[in-house]
């Protein structure tokens, strides 16, 4: 597809933007052209446009400066163009989660892979999908998450909220953002303290990349406690080290929610349907109760997820 057709996609049928509305666009030189289509296609629907170039984050920078901040908050629609490690940490921002709070409408822009292609109703399709799953994770009381690699994880979700990225955010609500084009996925913070097991992660780590032989995170009491794997296991250990304190809490679990999307070995494939992942690191935006510099995703395939019991994803089988 060409870029300003994918860009037309997203600010019509993705964010829904009016005439006459206030749209900001944020991005870093690398995507600045992305950027640029997006602000275009959202001029031409009669919208006040603006483009502003991010500096490139460093270590684990993420909060924008505050005239950036200023021009969020005064945007009806934010939209942010970045690599995919920075997408992950600006949708984990303060700045961004503030913004959200005070009725901005926010779309965090990922590259699709090349032979993509993308309709109005497959994105529609995915929007509904993940307001179902959002709805499960919302009623659950507990959860566990295993893989025929080894994951046997549980947790409790009672009293948390579940939350999701979804392709489609044409109006108002809180705490919920797109992913854009069609990046999607149903998440929830555990309970702190209560995540138990050990998770076999076989896809992609946020920093490292696809691993090279599976990790063997083990959780106890709500922290990862050991690491082992490999070169992989000894750089994931190195980031964590580099994190503060609460680097190691168990943070989230998640699914995704995309059909019919091709793997790309990057953060990216957190959307796969039947993918499962968990967070460690911060789980404030999620309305959980730790604060931390970092947030990071770990991705395993052919996952099972169980909401009280019932399977949701079954051997990477969706069956909500």
């Amino acid at each position: 597809m060409e870029r300003m057709e994918i860009a037309s996609l997203c600010v019509d049928t993705c964010l829904g933007i009016k005439e006459g509305e206030k749209v900001l666009v944020l991005a870093d030189k690398e995507h600045l052209e992305y950027g640029e289509a997006l602000n275009a296609a959202a001029n031409l629907l009669g919208a006040e446009t603006a483009i502003t170039v991010l500096p490139d984050p460093k270590n684990y920078e993420v909060e924008p400066s505050e005239m950036v901040v200023a021009a969020m908050n005064a945007a009806d629609v934010l939209i942010v163009v970045l690599s995919e490690l920075a997408q992950n940490q600006f949708a984990h921002s303060i700045a961004r989660k503030e913004a959200t709070e005070k009725g901005v409408r926010y779309g965090g822009y990922r590259i699709l892979p090349p032979g993509s292609r993308l309709t109005r109703e497959d994105l529609l399709e995915t929007g509904e999908r993940v307001l179902r799953l959002i709805d499960r994770l919302t009623s659950a009381d507990s959860a566990r998450l295993t893989t025929a690699l080894g994951t046997q994880v549980t947790m409790s979700l009672k009293g948390r909220k579940g939350f999701g990225v979804s392709p489609i955010c044409t109006k108002w609500e809180p705490g919920r953002w797109a992913g854009l084009p069609n990046f999607a996925d149903a998440h929830i913070a555990p309970v702190e303290g209560t995540g138990e097991g050990v998770a076999i992660i076989d896809g992609m780590v946020n920093w490292i990349g696809f691993v090279r032989e599976p990790l063997r995170i083990t959780i106890e009491k709500g922290r990862i406690t050991d690491v082992s794997g490999g070169a992989d296991a000894e750089r994931l250990r190195a980031i964590l080290d580099q994190g503060d304190e609460n680097a190691t809490n168990f943070a989230e679990l998640g699914m995704g929610t995309v059909a019919n999307a091709l793997p790309v070995g990057s953060n990216l494939d957190k959307r796969l349907l039947g993918t499962a992942h968990i967070g460690l690191g911060d789980n404030s935006v999620l309305t959980g109760k730790v604060r931390s510099n970092m947030h990071m995703d770990a991705l395993m395939y052919g996952a099972t997820v169980e909401l009280d019991g019932e399977p949701i994803v079954k051997e990477g089988k969706f069956l909500a």
